[in-house]
Parts: structure tokens; C-alpha cells; sequence
């Protein structure tokens, strides 16, 4: 542990997580064993929230409308920091947990564990925020639009990956609805009278991958097509399909959107269809890293044994409803190291890898360096006033 932490507290941080250390993997194992869908995560929220009041945690759940979340506190009223813990749970059937949302939960859930002890002395308030929905509507904004982390000094959660990188790479990401109309007629004695709404839609994914080559090397388009017809001896006279668009920055997202759209309109339109693209009401913003708040806790990752990696420019990036938050509140996200550069996330593969001896050893590492962070954030008003300057600088242009 950190010689930096104020004498007993280091050692009994670490106890305290090797105490419970049980109780941090079996609610790992409950939510890898019980996938269910963004915003409907019933099971998980009941089993966590329920673990947190068995350790004397206060636990409001259904907080900001939404039944999947929940808040739980502990540590001293008049406490002079707060830190925000922060858990998903929901997955992605068929693909299970694969984007290890069982870790990102035990993780923070661990560091609660760990704190609980040493929160009075450090005038540190620990609260868990769960937060459903992270592969769906996005539970953090709606969370963050209703002041749910309005007092809080810095939030935190880790991803599992295939890399230990403290101050992580995300991009910005806006998903869209493409939408083509035509006409029905019968397949086989009168295509002509037809037009084919689900050839405008192979006919745009065709030109999107045309733009690809000539797209920043940080841009990502992807999508799947949602609805291609109903009988095969019908012709399709409509389609639907589901495009994300990913980029570095708001700037470079919209030209690459604007291009992304232009493809599918023009093509819908040549085959006689019309064509209708809806954005989503939201985009999703990349992370805004603070560094002091990054520097202090890749600190921390080295004190466990981990050899955390520069920031990859170009790959690995992912898209998170964190990046809304880290403009309301210093938001820490690293990536802490689970498998090897063979298994993609939003796998079958990674799902598997969410369970078991390496997945456990990510949850104790990155519980061990987030408790030892926020420890080091709450005594330490130095560090405490760098990282709200730099926010502020970031988010605002004053220091």
C-alpha cells in the first residue's frame, strides 16, 4: 500500500478488502450469472443494494425514476470529501457479461467495503451509486441531470480490458435510426410494380463501408440491420436499420455523421425509396480526463503490482454515458488489465473471462488502488484542490 496514506489507514484498507473479499466475489459471480437487459437489471440491483445494507450501509433505491438504481452511503455527515463509487450491471444477451460490467460493479463495490472502516477518521463520505442501463438509455444521465453526484468531490469506476491505462481513451459516440420506404408487390410475377426498401439499406451499409478508408483514423461506423421484410416473396417495402457513428471529439462526430447520413440517404434514394435518418436525442460525450486525478491513481495501480500503460491514441476506445458525467464532476475510468489482446470485449469469450482467477485479480487490484486514491483525495487538501482546478480549467477555461 501507499506510504503517502496517513499511518494505520493503509494496512486497514487492505484488510478490510481481504475481509470481505468473499462477499466481493460472490456479488461478481451473481450478476456474471444473472444477465438481464439495460434498465431492467432487478436481480442485480436487489443483490447489491441488499449486500450494502448487511454492511450498514444507507440504501435508497429507485432514485431519479429509474427502479434500477440505487444510492448507498456511509461515512460521517460533516465529512469534508465525497467520493462516488460507481456500478453497472446490466448485460447484453446473448453475449452475456461481456463487457465485464460483474467487475466494473465488485470493483467499486470492493472499494466501499474497504473504505467503510477507515471513512470517519478520513472525513471521507462513501457513496455507491448504481447505475443501470449503460448499454441502453444511459442511466448516468439521467442520474447526473437530477444532481445525483452534485456534491461529490471525484466519481470512479474501472473497465476490465486487455490493458492497465489509468487515463483511458473514449470517444464520442451518436447512434442513428435509418429508416427506408417503398412499395410492396408480389417477388416473383410483378417486382417491377415493387420498390425495394431493404436494397436502399444494403445499398447505404455498402457506401458506408466505402467512407471508411477515408475516415479519421479515430472514427469508428458500425451498425446492424434491424428490419429487412417480412416475407421473402413480398418485396421489402421497408426497412430499418441501426448505425453508431463514434469519433474523437464533438466536431470531428458531426462531419463524420453528416457523411455517414449523406451515404444512406443517396442510397436509399437511388433504388425510388424514401428515406428517413432520426438521430438519438443524446450523444454520448467522450471522457474528460483530469490528469491529477489520473497521475494519483496510476500511482496507486504501481503500488499493486501493476505496470499501467501510456493512453492509446488511435485503439481500444469504447463509448460510455461517463463521458456526459465527467463534465459535471471529476470522473475517474481507467482500464485495468483482465485478458490477453485476444479477446475483444462484447464477446462470447470475454463473457468467459469475466469469471474466474484473472477477473478476480483485476477486481482486487482495482478496489485495492480506487479505496487507496479516494483515501489519499480525502486527506490531502492539496491534491483535493488541484484536481477541482484542473476540472474547473477543463470544463470552464478558469483555474
Amino acid at each position: 500500500m501507499n506510504d503517502r496514506i496517513a499511518g494505520p489507514v493503509a494496512p486497514r484498507i487492505r484488510a478490510a478488502l481481504e475481509e470481505h473479499w468473499h462477499d466481493v466475489v460472490a456479488v461478481s459471480e451473481f450478476i456474471h450469472a444473472h444477465v438481464e437487459e439495460s434498465s431492467n437489471e432487478f436481480a442485480c440491483h436487489a443483490h447489491l443494494t441488499t449486500a450494502l445494507k448487511q454492511h450498514g450501509f444507507d440504501v435508497d433505491c429507485e432514485i431519479a425514476g429509474l427502479d434500477t438504481a440505487f444510492r448507498a452511503t456511509t461515512g460521517p455527515d460533516n465529512a469534508t470529501t465525497t467520493v462516488a463509487l460507481v456500478c453497472e450491471y446490466d448485460g447484453l444477451p446473448p453475449y452475456g457479461q461481456s463487457c465485464g460490467h460483474n467487475v466494473v460493479a465488485a470493483a467499486s463495490y470492493g472499494a466501499a467495503l474497504a473504505l467503510e472502516p477507515v471513512a470517519d477518521e478520513l472525513g471521507l463520505r462513501v457513496l455507491v451509486i448504481g447505475t443501470p442501463a449503460e448499454e441502453g438509455i444511459g442511466g448516468k444521465y439521467i442520474l447526473g441531470d437530477a444532481g445525483v453526484f452534485d456534491e461529490v468531490d471525484f466519481a470512479a469506476s474501472i473497465y476490465p480490458g486487455m490493458d492497465d491505462i489509468a487515463a483511458s481513451r473514449t470517444l464520442a459516440a451518436h447512434r442513428l435510426t435509418i429508416e427506408a420506404f417503398g412499395e410492396p408487390a408480389h417477388g416473383a410475377a410483378h417486382p417491377e410494380l415493387g420498390i425495394n426498401a431493404l436494397d436502399g439499406i444494403a445499398l447505404g451499409f455498402a457506401a458506408m463501408a466505402m467512407l471508411r478508408p477515408n475516415l479519421p483514423p479515430t472514427a469508428r461506423v458500425h451498425g446492424i440491420i434491424d428490419q429487412g421484410g417480412i416475407h421473402p416473396q413480398v418485396v421489402p417495402d421497408y426497412a430499418r436499420a441501426t448505425v453508431v457513428v463514434r469519433a474523437a471529439d464533438p466536431t470531428e462526430l458531426a462531419d463524420v455523421r453528416i457523411r455517414v447520413m449523406r451515404a444512406f440517404e443517396l442510397a436509399v434514394e437511388s433504388v425510388g425509396a424514401r428515406c428517413l435518418v432520426t438521430p438519438a436525442e443524446r450523444c454520448a460525450e467522450a471522457l474528460l480526463n483530469v490528469d491529477a486525478l489520473t497521475s494519483l491513481f496510476e500511482q496507486e495501480l504501481r503500488t499493486v503490482g501493476r505496470s499501467p500503460q501510456p493512453t492509446d491514441e488511435i485503439a481500444g476506445a469504447w463509448s460510455t454515458d461517463a463521458g456526459a458525467l465527467s463534465r459535471r464532476v471529476p470522473y475517474l475510468q481507467p482500464q485495468i488489465k483482465m485478458t490477453p489482446r485476444s479477446i475483444s470485449p462484447h464477446s462470447h469469450r470475454f463473457h468467459d473471462a469475466s469469471i474466474g482467477p484473472d477477473a478476480e485479480s483485476c477486481i482486487f487490484d482495482a478496489a485495492l488502488a480506487l479505496a487507496s486514491t479516494a483515501a489519499e483525495v480525502a486527506r490531502n487538501p492539496q491534491v483535493r484542490d488541484e484536481i477541482q482546478r484542473q476540472f474547473r480549467s477543463a470544463t470552464t477555461g478558469t483555474s
